[in-house]
């Protein structure tokens, strides 16, 4: 019923006279929300829609070519002659595309379709135009409901599925884009809006007899407001809010350093993508971004900083060097002060060698605070508004691409990178507070006499500093990390109380988030041999998550015998080896799935590898796999897999975790009897590495 609904919902949103009165984008919207809850499929409430809206805006168009020149003549019911002026205004303006446009525009989508049919428009063109915005309509509201429902687990798949380093590019390219774009066409008005406005609230307050009598009472406290918020002096409305906006940063920082000092959920978090990151990172993505980061190294930012410093002396603005040199001594000290405080180790993922501590990113620090205070001196003395627009997206395209750069090479910590761009904003507040004031009290000018030398000459050094600083980012390679030692443990007590005892039971989402437990454990010589044996039971290794494997998967469905895998993590780690087996299960292709982690936990019988099992039965959307419940299952066809090679030792179950049902972050249920497969794979004796010896709490060791 709930898809009938929805068809219905669609028909009778344009059908002329019936959907001015029902609501059927919001209901829609509503049943988007529910199927992210798994009470509808999306993919079929979608067609629903999309066929029912088409069908109504057909039959909409039909009552248009039959009786449209007459009811448009005398008009009908509450609906005049200048409404449908109004639609048919809409049509002139935008040509044939208007029957697509106008379903997007309330009080025009219910009339589209009648005037289309009323003034004769082709049938062949309307149906065109009318299938495409029926499509994108139910896109739009069903989606959006979706989306706001389920709007992290739909991201944390598609990291999964494309690629996390195009999903970023893309989406961020064309959202600087359109905003932008949108600025620049509407900033000035909504700025003339915005003050208006404001001008037009504190006149309606202030005339108030209630707000009159209440200033004549407490006089003296609303006369300190009215200085606070007057606009006409620095240090009324300027340094009000440059004072609001540095508490608020200054909370936000204060807030990250306490979920650091209590290992909230955000270190979880920080691991995980910095492990996500790692594993989708290939070498043109570390020569760019070793590029990028190479702008916020001391070789780039001290001739920029004595540049700049020059130029607004040429300028004559040399209060103005003052401020920068403010903004950048300050963010520097108190960046070294916090690596200090908080001893932050760098990510064991790092691709560069940094001999400093990770919390806070300095180079996230000085991206913002003096290339942020670069872009708003160069702000500051245009008046051309495109051009104040193009040069601050510009500028927080960079500080951008810096803080990620960090990111990406695994030298920080997202948190690093956060609050390496609060401090900078600390301190840029404090920068452009500074400067405001002396431009305030006359002490410093913009807009100085013009002096074609001077100019000149700053335009020459300029150039010759950013083609230095382009040069280098692009030739300079800093030292790589040195690999970490490698380190044996041996483990002289049972397994399951090993692991119960460090906590490390259980797989976690990306947010750090409890999952389902450990499965089995795969006892082999060592890492080479495990592969071994995988590969004989005819196990293959799935595809890297890219857009060629993604549009592979929506091509072949279940017949994509190694299709991606979303990650999981395990430990602070994503998963090291990952197997993919089809299979035939209950008449039905099924895709057997295992994760590993390789360890540096030995055993007397060998290596230690801990994994997860889940079995996909199908899948929705044409891009989605269904995971089937029972994790139990899934492991003991793995085991079945591996027996048939002659490889498998022995092999016996414990009790671990108690009888669980759980979710994945993507909302599939599962549910295990919790108990752990351990299997000993046949191999040939090796010497094992020196173990270090790890006691476990309660147990003989």
């Amino acid at each position: 019923m709930g898809y009938w609904a929805a068809f219905l919902a669609a028909f009778l949103e344009t059908t002329l006279l019936i959907g001015l009165f029902i609501p059927g984008s919001t209901f829609l919207l509503l049943l988007g929300a529910l199927s992210a809850g798994g009470y509808l499929d999306i993919g079929d409430l979608l067609w629903f829609a999309v066929v029912g809206a088409i069908l109504g805006d057909n039959l909409n168009y039909w009552i248009g070519k039959h009786y449209g020149q007459k009811w448009t003549k005398n008009g009908i019911w509450f609906l005049k002659q200048e409404h449908f002026e109004r639609a048919r205004l809409f049509f002139d303006a935008h040509g044939a595309k208007s029957v697509f446009l106008g379903r997007f525009v309330p009080s025009i989508k219910e009339l589209s379709p009648f005037v289309a049919g009323t003034i004769g428009m082709r049938r062949g063109t309307f149906m065109l135009w009318n299938a495409l915005g029926g499509i994108g309509w139910g896109f739009e509201w069903i989606g959006t409901g979706f989306l706001f429902a389920r709007s992290l687990d739909l991201a944390q798949i598609w990291i999964s599925r494309v690629g996390i380093f195009l999903a970023i590019c893309l989406t961020a390219s064309l959202g600087f884009w359109l905003l932008k774009r949108f600025f620049i066409r509407n900033g000035q008005q909504m700025v003339h809006f915005f003050f208006s406005l404001r001008d037009s609230i504190s006149t309606t307050i202030a005339t108030n007899s209630e707000v009159q009598k209440l200033i004549r009472t407490h006089p003296g406290f609303f006369e300190f407001l009215h200085r606070r918020l007057d606009p006409k002096t620095f240090f009324g409305l300027p340094a009000t809010m440059f004072g609001l906006a540095f508490c608020y940063i200054l909370i936000l920082f204060g807030g990250i350093v306490e979920d650091i000092i209590t290992a909230d959920t955000i270190v979880s978090l920080d691991k995980n993508v910095a492990q996500l990151v790692a594993a989708f990172r290939t070498p043109e993505t570390i020569r760019l971004f070793v590029w990028i980061t190479n702008l916020g190294v001391w070789q780039v930012v001290l001739p920029v900083v004595l540049a700049a410093i020059v130029i607004l002396w040429l300028l004559r603005r040399p209060l103005m060097s003052l401020a920068l040199l403010v903004v950048c001594c300050g963010s520097t000290g108190f960046c070294g002060l916090g690596k200090l405080a908080f001893h932050r180790p760098r990510p064991a993922e790092a691709v560069i060698l940094q001999h400093s501590y990770s919390f806070p990113s300095c180079h996230a620090t000085i991206a913002v605070a003096l290339y942020g205070f670069l872009g708003y001196l160069l702000i500051r003395s245009i008046r051309r508004w495109k051009l104040r627009v193009n040069i601050f997206f510009a500028t927080a395209l960079l500080i951008l691409s810096i803080g990620l750069s960090r990111i990406v090479l695994g030298v920080h910590y997202l948190s690093d990178v956060w609050s390496g761009y609060l401090v900078g904003a600390l301190w840029l507040i404090i920068g452009i507070s500074l400067s405001e004031w002396l431009l305030a009290s006359g002490k410093a000018r913009m807009n100085s006499a013009k002096q074609p030398a001077s100019h000149l000459i700053s335009m020459g050094l300029a150039t010759a500093v950013i083609s230095y600083c382009v040069i280098f980012a692009v030739n300079f390679q800093p030292p790589a990390a040195i690999p970490q030692a490698h380190v044996s443990i041996c483990i002289l007590e049972d397994i399951a109380g090993f692991l119960s005892a460090h906590g490390l039971e259980y797989s976690k989402t990306i947010l750090g988030a409890r999952q389902q437990p450990i499965s089995f454990v795969m006892v082999a010589e060592d890492k080479k041999n495990l592969l071994k044996a995988f590969q004989k039971a005819g196990w293959l290794q799935p595809d890297k998550a890219n857009l060629h494997s993604g549009l592979k998967l929506v091509h072949e469905g279940m017949n994509d015998t190694t299709p991606p895998l979303a990650p999981s993590f395990w430990n602070g780690r994503i998963n090291d080896l990952a197997f993919e087996k089809s299979m035939d299960v209950n008449h039905g292709k099924s895709l057997l799935t295992a994760r590993l982690w390789e360890t540096p936990y030995w055993s007397d019988k060998g290596q230690l590898f801990f994994g997860v099992t889940r079995m996909y039965n199908g899948i929705r959307w044409r891009f989605f796999h269904i995971i089937d419940p029972d994790i139990d299952m899934a492991r003991s066809y793995l085991l079945q897999t591996l027996r048939k090679t002659g490889l498998v030792k022995e092999n016996h179950e414990i009790i671990f975790v108690k009888p669980m049902i759980g979710e994945y972050l993507t909302g599939s249920s599962f549910f295990t009897r919790g108990k752990l497969m351990i299997v000993r794979l046949s191999s040939e004796t090796k010497k094992h590495p020196d173990p270090v010896i790890i006691k476990v709490p309660g147990k003989k060791n």
